[in-house]
């Protein structure tokens, strides 16, 4: 089994372990770092996989779960040449994703409210600034997404099928303090036409143009139909893996107490 991989396993632990917040943004730059450097050869995707999933009648995207408890995921997803991940949120969450084969076109937006939105009250629509898209390979480092910062967005697999590793934390059923579980909602995004206050103003007072100009309203809709998976197993040598460091973990927390 790849050492890389499991390194940033352990480092995912410790990343977001509640009991490690005061060194949260040093461990999740160490954790980017290990990340931007993963390969499919570190987590054993049998390449097949790419080959079936144009095969026709499967669906556009399958999902290989790798390991999920209350405090981090991680997953692969294969998508689809030419399919899109619709538009959604990640409340409350850090994420990271890295290209594990083909490329992908991410297009982020970034919350204009200071604070997530609680997923018990109603959700009509979210107001956003839409980024610039990205486009990412295997070659280059992952992207990031913070509970404040890119964590809305969609997913393109161009130029043929597309593989990703994902890593979230906390995961959507997670109890997340003051704000419960929360749910995966889907969104539309739509040009503001109307802006009111400090977001109608074309220029900053440095003369630069506004990013508001780039404001957009995400309206929440149902679950998109042609968002569907097919599952497929992780390889028995990475969830061999996760399960030593589980028990080392355990160990550990044993002799703590």
């Amino acid at each position: 089994m790849s050492s890389h991989f499991v390194n940033i396993l352990k480092q995912a632990f410790k990343t977001f372990d509640r009991k490690n917040q005061a060194t949260l943004a040093n461990n999740l730059a160490a954790l980017k770092q290990l990340t931007d450097n993963l390969t499919n050869r570190d987590i054993y995707v049998n390449e097949e996989l790419f080959y079936e999933s144009v095969v026709p009648g499967r669906a556009p995207c399958t999902f290989m779960q790798i390991y999920e408890n209350d405090i981090v995921s991680m997953s692969v997803f294969i998508m689809r040449g030419g399919y899109t991940m619709p538009l959604h949120d990640h409340p409350c969450m850090y994420g990271l994703l890295k290209v594990l084969t083909g490329r992908l076109r991410i297009q982020s937006y970034t919350s204009l409210c200071e604070e997530p939105i609680k997923h018990n009250e109603p959700i009509k629509e979210v107001h956003v600034i839409k980024d610039e898209p990205s486009i990412f390979t295997s070659d280059m480092g992952c992207t990031l997404l913070t509970p404040k910062e890119r964590n809305y967005h969609e997913i393109t697999a161009v130029d043929g099928v597309a593989a990703f590793f994902d890593i979230l934390a906390p995961p959507y059923d997670a109890n997340v303090p003051e704000y419960g579980p929360r749910k995966c909602t889907f969104y539309e995004a739509i040009p503001q036409q109307m802006v009111t206050g400090k977001f109608n103003d074309d220029k900053l007072d440095d003369g630069q143009p506004s990013k508001y100009n780039n404001l957009m309203i995400l309206k929440h809709i149902p679950a998109p139909p042609s968002y569907y998976c097919e599952t497929t197993d992780a390889h028995e040598a990475v969830l061999q893996s996760v399960l030593m460091h589980l028990k080392e973990v355990y160990r550990s927390n044993s002799l703590e107490e």
